[in-house]
């Protein structure tokens, strides 16, 4: 079922920000200083331990495709150790020819100064987090910079590299439809951009945000704004040749994604790095999907590898597991996954299935299953009952 030649790509987390976003989830923390050898000892050593760990398992490629550096903030990450990390991993697994390097970077001006110099290391395309182009927005999502700061990073971004991601928050709560409209045509209009991460403001556990929703302090858009909000971007995305090729990404022809096309197609990735995971097939019995799981602590998982390496946890999937996250990841895609990929193809004849195919809520036809694009908004509902 598996060809051992897919894709191998390589996430970097780095786990440090100048603040805590009230609205973020995400493994991180308020940065602090770092003795830059000893994460570059410990990053090393997972880079080779993984090279053993692929070698016990037989998994076999030709090079990475794809490097991501998330976070967190990882354009905050000391070049040092962004250098060592890429020469590195090119000697351990080498690099594909037209290989992607992606880093994440928000609109600050420290974070400017570094666009040029990262480029040079070899990073070929920034994804931005200007999460909004309204001051009142960004303040309340906690974000350090405005406006201004924002446009600033958008041209410096796009006069520096060839393939640069925006990330917006769209659908809060007392946002106008007709106001958000008139941002995201701006951004259009005033940027020649290729890819755009297009994410309604959801209430995530653990966060500020949430906390304060529990105390009546906060609240959220209603499930029918929402949907209007989810369709009337799409079609303004349209307006300007973006394709919707997964729930909240759009772009332009051949700008995709590759590492995250990566995740959501159940292809192979390592990660290291704080809370960083890796997903692979594992060949050296039967195909079996396994995960290797870092410690999510910083000061733990340095202490943990600086000297040798060490994994929180190596996980395997049996059949039904890797069954339930190939469809949690392969049906956020516009496309939809290929039945093949599926163990158990005949799931797709059982009852929920079939009543959903029947309700024109998903499509099963030419070896894949997929979403209906009229109804990809009501992802999590069709997940949780063909899953649940």
């Amino acid at each position: 079922m598996i060809n051992k030649q897919n894709p191998m790509s390589l996430y970097v987390h780095w786990p440090y920000c100048e603040a805590k976003c009230p609205y973020c989830d995400f493994n991180s923390h308020v940065i602090e200083k770092v003795d830059e050898d000893d994460w570059i000892k410990a990053y090393s050593n997972q880079l080779y331990e993984y090279k053993s760990i692929l070698d016990k398992f037989n998994i076999k490629f030709d090079s990475l495709n794809t490097i991501f550096f998330g976070g967190g903030t990882p354009s905050l990450m000391p070049i040092k150790i962004l250098e060592n990390i890429l020469n590195i991993s090119s000697k351990i697994f080498k690099f594909e020819d037209n290989i992607e390097i992606t880093l994440e970077a928000n609109p600050s001006s420290y974070e400017r100064k570094k666009f040029k110099e990262i480029k040079k290391l070899g990073i070929n395309r920034l994804s931005i987090g200007v999460q909004s182009l309204n001051d009142a927005n960004l303040q309340f999502l906690g974000r350090k910079h405005n406006y201004k700061d924002a446009e600033t990073a958008i041209e410096l971004a796009r006069n520096t590299f060839d393939n640069v991601s925006i990330d917006l928050i769209y659908a809060i709560y007392g946002q106008k439809i007709k106001d958000w409209d008139k941002e995201l045509r701006l951004i259009l209009n005033k940027f020649d951009l290729n890819h755009l991460s297009l994410y309604q403001l959801t209430i995530e556990e653990g966060t500020k945000f949430f906390k304060d929703y529990k105390k009546g302090l906060l609240e959220k858009v209603n499930n029918d704004l929402a949907a209007d909000f989810f369709k009337n971007t799409e079609m303004i995305l349209n307006e300007y040749n973006f394709n919707r090729y997964e729930i909240s990404n759009f772009s332009k022809n051949k700008y995709e994604s590759i590492h995250n096309l990566n995740y959501w197609n159940s292809e192979n990735w390592i990660g290291i790095g704080p809370g960083a995971y890796g997903r692979l097939w594992c060949h050296n019995q039967e195909s079996r999907r396994c995960e290797i799981q870092n410690y999510k602590n910083p000061k733990t998982w340095l202490a943990k590898n600086y000297r040798k390496p060490e994994f929180e946890n190596i996980n395997f999937f049996n059949n039904h597991e890797t069954d339930i996250d190939t469809l949690i990841m392969g049906l956020r895609l516009s496309k939809g996954i290929e039945i093949s990929k599926l163990f158990n193809k005949s799931i797709i004849k059982e009852n929920r299935f079939l009543e959903l195919e029947e309700e024109n809520l998903i499509i099963i036809k030419d070896n894949r299953i997929k979403i209906h694009d009229d109804h990809i908004i009501k992802l999590n509902s069709i997940l949780n009952y063909l899953i649940n």
